[in-house]
């Protein structure tokens, strides 16, 4: 009988040891559930390098099993444990939005401070299980359950990643091997360079979001007459009802500023996906710059071609706002300026510039990125000027289309949902505004300046297309919406001036035909 007891005793000992061992596996893969799952969700529009994800997961793996080991010891339990591991995870995934709740009630809470109540909460309820020792060990085999499922959910959530980098990089192997020119794309990183060629300044106003003034006025019902005569006097030229399939900024960008890359590719991969929403478009999008072996961060946004013909050209480049969707440093080039010293910078941190942005996404820290660090020294709304014996190229982005934006600037608006579609009159009175003023701003100071005024789509959340849907707008009206863009272009006449207004498609390719040489072929 004793041996039996013994034997019994050894079994449930070994059943136990071996239970633990399995915590502790769910805890070492506990935290890069929703890292995996958060990399998935972006690994197309913010591209981060997968190599870093995977050895913060190591890190935060490490992190996990020591946070496990700690609860343990206090809650004097292992499945005590699990359930306060799995409880610092959720508050330190969901931080922010723990804190915008507890701010509600505490309005001057520091998040430090909410951080540290947090803790003192969890290592409360650690004590608590100590000493009122819940019967958990009755109930171990849900527990065990508990630990597979967690480990189940790190295996579905790491796998996509990992199939999405062994798809990037074997296409990139086979394109090492492919001969120059017979790649499925082509981007135009040589230019005809006609030096007898003007070389004026040019200002490019990226208006994020805003659509056609046709599509507002149908749409809407609200007249856009006198936006028309104000850009008119100005001597802009404006597409009326201007159409550009991109749908969200990352694919606009590639079609606006590199043509020989859209005739070759993108173009074809953009109709495609031309009914898609969102979310689909996003995903088939990135889904065919992988097969490619391509990122926008790595390969597109460095190589925008208008950018690389006027450096050559002899252009002084400055870029304002849109950081992470366009260059802060053009060292594969010759002789260019990179402004707030950019260039060294992305030199210095070429391996490791995106951890900031990694452990923003992923942690309660708040590390301003390399860029940021300096964009938050410039003056406010980006008004500095920039003085040059060289012809300047300066790219300016507003975002007061965003209907988020709209409460505010005006105090008697309360804070707006994206999908209040009702809203958007106000948002687009609102960048109208502000893209007069830099006009006439530039005007001033440069009156043969060019000035393009382009956006890159309409509304592209997926809650307010989703949103139009469910209010019974039909697909084709939610896809004008989303494809519908603002285009206008200055060019004074001592430039040539103008006849007729330019498809945004034909605006890098007149800038670089005009300006640069003749090397592109314009689009009827």
């Amino acid at each position: 009988m004793e041996t039996e007891d013994v034997a019994t005793a050894t079994t449930t000992a070994t059943k136990r040891r071996l239970d633990n061992v399995l915590y502790y596996v769910a805890a070492f893969f506990m935290p890069s559930i929703l890292l995996f799952n958060l990399y998935n969700q972006n690994r197309v529009e913010n591209h981060i390098v997968f190599t870093h994800v995977f050895i913060l997961s190591g890190v935060l793996a490490v992190i996990g099993v020591f946070v496990f080991w700690g609860f343990k010891i206090i809650s004097g339990g292992a499945e005590g444990a699990l359930l306060l591991s799995i409880s610092f995870w959720v508050c330190f995934w969901l931080f922010e939005s723990l804190l915008s709740v507890a701010l509600r009630y505490a309005p001057a809470l520091p998040p430090t401070n909410f951080m540290i109540l947090l803790g003192i909460g969890l290592v409360l309820l650690a004590l608590l299980i100590r000493r009122y020792d819940p019967p958990f060990t009755e109930i171990r085999p849900v527990f065990n359950t508990l630990a597979l499922i967690l480990f189940a959910l790190f295996i579905f959530n790491l796998y996509p990643g990992v199939n999405h980098e062994m798809i990037l990089r074997s296409a990139r192997a086979e394109m090492a091997l492919v001969e120059e020119g017979e790649e499925p794309f082509y981007m135009k990183r040589t230019f005809h360079i006609d030096p007898t060629l003007p070389t004026p300044d040019i200002y490019w106003i990226h208006l994020d979001g805003m659509m056609s003034l046709e599509t507002v006025e149908r749409f809407w019902g609200e007249s856009q007459e006198h936006l028309r005569d104000e850009l008119s006097s100005r001597g802009f030229v404006i597409y009326e009802n201007a159409l550009l399939n991109a749908g969200y900024t990352h694919a606009a960008l590639p079609a606006l500023l590199s043509p020989a890359f859209y005739d070759s590719f993108w173009g074809e991969r953009l109709a495609q996906v031309e009914t898609e929403l969102k979310t689909p478009r996003v995903r088939l999008l990135g889904n065919e710059l992988a097969q490619a072996g391509l990122t926008y961060a790595d390969d597109l946004l460095p190589n925008h071609e208008l950018l690389v013909a006027l450096s050559l050209r002899g252009y002084e480049i400055v870029i304002r706002g849109l950081d992470g969707l366009m260059p802060h440093s053009f060292e594969h080039l010759t002789g260019i300026y990179s402004n707030f010293m950019m260039g060294f910078l992305a030199t210095v941190f070429s391996d490791t510039g995106d951890l900031p942005e990694l452990l923003n996404l992923t942690t309660p820290l708040n590390i301003p990125p390399t860029s940021e660090q300096f964009v938050e020294s410039r003056q406010s709304n980006n008004e500095e000027d920039y003085e040059s014996i060289l012809p300047l190229f300066d790219w300016l982005s507003l975002f007061n289309t965003h209907m988020f934006n709209v409460w505010q600037h005006d105090p008697d608006i309360a804070e707006v949902d994206i999908a209040a579609v009702h809203v958007y009159p106000l948002a687009y009175a609102q960048i109208a505004e502000r893209m007069l003023y830099f006009a006439d701003r530039t005007i001033a100071q440069n009156p043969n300046a060019i000035i393009i005024l382009q956006s890159d789509h309409g509304f592209h959340y997926d809650e307010t297309q989703q949103h139009m849907l469910d209010q019974g707008y039909s697909l084709e009206q939610v896809l004008e919406l989303i494809h519908s863009v603002f285009s206008a272009v200055r060019i004074p006449p001592e430039y040539g001036g103008l006849d007729a207004p330019i498809n945004p498609l034909n605006i890098s390719r007149e800038l670089v035909n005009r300006f640069v040489g003749e090397n592109y072929t314009l689009l009827p």
